[in-house]
Formats: structure tokens, sequence, C-alpha cells
């Protein structure tokens, strides 16, 4: 269910939604070319949000070098970054996360970092987005409890990291009737590396990996919030921004 007001006085936004980045080595490698060219795709497109809806890295493990150079790619997005985790850069004790905060180099970066779940009101836009920390990624773990309703006022999205109609004993799941009954302009999923669209209303996508192999393609969701419209949702290439050697940028 999508949040609309008579006479709806809210500013135009863009937000850029990615997911499962996995994003592991300074290796030039096609996961880092698609991450690189997502933030030049929001630069170009001027973007309002870049959101990150789980698995930026591939594993709590990455060494430092790879953390350095995903924060000097965020630093070049000249508006607020939120990152949810996922199931492979979850939040517990061990996390990437919490041995490089990247909120220490990123001074736009803001993290969806409560398990309960957090709403955070995004500067310069009316741009409200809520989600759950996933802390450990198991059956118990319901990536939608407790989604608060939308504003008026506000466009809401909610994020989250998980799979849609999960058979029993899967990790972290979610179902299409708890989608339908969100009060919510768009919901932002990771997860599922294909991109696909789960529901028109609210509308609800996987953005899918910023570069899926099995089909050698690269993208990201763009959202665009048009006042008495509501938000609507496209997947984008970013085929052309691929053509620059990552090992030779520089990471600041």
């Amino acid at each position: 269910m999508s949040v609309m007001s008579v006479g709806d006085r809210r500013r135009p936004a863009t937000l850029v939604h990615t997911s499962d980045c996995h994003l592991e080595k300074t290796d030039g490698g096609p996961e880092q070319l698609a991450f690189r060219a997502v933030i030049d795709m929001a630069i170009d497109r001027q973007a309002d949000v870049l959101l990150i809806a789980g698995d930026l890295f591939d594993h709590n493990r990455v060494n430092e070098e790879i953390v350095v150079w995903v924060a000097g790619q965020l630093n070049r997005f000249p508006g607020p970054v939120v990152l949810l985790v996922g199931n492979h850069d979850s939040l517990h004790d061990a996390s990437v996360h919490r041995r490089h905060d990247l909120r220490d180099t990123c001074d736009r970066l803001i993290m969806l970092d409560h398990p309960e779940g957090k709403i955070l009101d995004l500067p310069g836009t009316d741009i409200t987005i809520w989600g759950r920390a996933m802390v450990e990624h198991s059956p118990e773990f319901r990536p939608l409890a407790n989604a608060p309703m939308g504003q008026a006022d506000r466009w809401s999205v909610i994020a989250a990291h998980g799979l849609v109609e999960a058979e029993a004993g899967r990790s972290s799941p979610m179902s299409t009737k708890e989608i339908s009954e969100l009060s919510a302009d768009y919901v932002a999923l990771g997860h599922v590396h294909v991109h696909t669209i789960v529901h028109e209303s609210p509308p609800t996508r996987y953005s899918g990996a910023t570069h899926v192999h099995w089909t050698d393609t690269s993208g990201c969701v763009v959202v665009d919030f048009i006042p008495g419209e509501g938000a609507r949702a496209q997947w984008v290439s970013v085929d052309k921004y691929l053509s620059v050697d990552v090992k030779a940028q520089s990471s600041n």
C-alpha cells in the first residue's frame, strides 16, 4: 500500500537502489567495475540518495584495502548513502562493519544498524528509510517485522534483505502478504541476484546484484518519486560506465 495524499507537496526525488555488491578484492574484477559504475551513474543522474540493501562486502573477513577503496567510491557520491547489511556482511561481533566502520571515513554514510529497526529522515530530501539490521541470517530473523506506517508528508522507503516466499526453515523470510500490507512508497530488497519485480502495491523490487556473472549484466534500480503519482522504479544498465580501469582510479 503506497502512501499518497491529496495535494501531494512532497518534493520530487530520485533514489538509486543497489544490493549484493559482494566486494572482496581490489583486483579490478567485475564486482569492482560494476560498483564504481553504479556510483558514476548515480552522480550522472543527480540522484538524491544511494541505498545499498545488503551484502556490500562478500564476507566479513575482507581486508582493509577493499574497505578503503569502497570508502573512496562512496565519498564521490554527493548525497546521503544508506547502508543495510546482508547475510554476507551481517552485523554480529565479527562483522567487517565493526572492524572497519565506514562512517569513520564517509561523512554522508548512514547505517540501518538497529536489529529492531531504524528510521532515517534523509537530509536535504523528503525521503524516510526504515530497515532492520541483520545480526544473524536465520529463520527467526524477519526482515519486515515492526515496519512502521508511512507518513503522508514523506516518501516512505522500506529496505530489507531476505527471501520472499521462502520455503519453511529458510533464513530471513518475507511473504507477499507482509509486503502487500506495508505502508510505503517503495520497498527495496536485497538477496536475490537477478532484478525481480516482486509486487506493485507498494512497488517492491530486488535490485539484483551489481554484477550478475551468469548473465554478464551490471545494473541497479533507479526510483523516481513523483508528487501526485508515487514511485516509478526501473532497472538501469550501467554498461556504458564500465570502461574506466578501476585499478588505476584513485580512491580519493
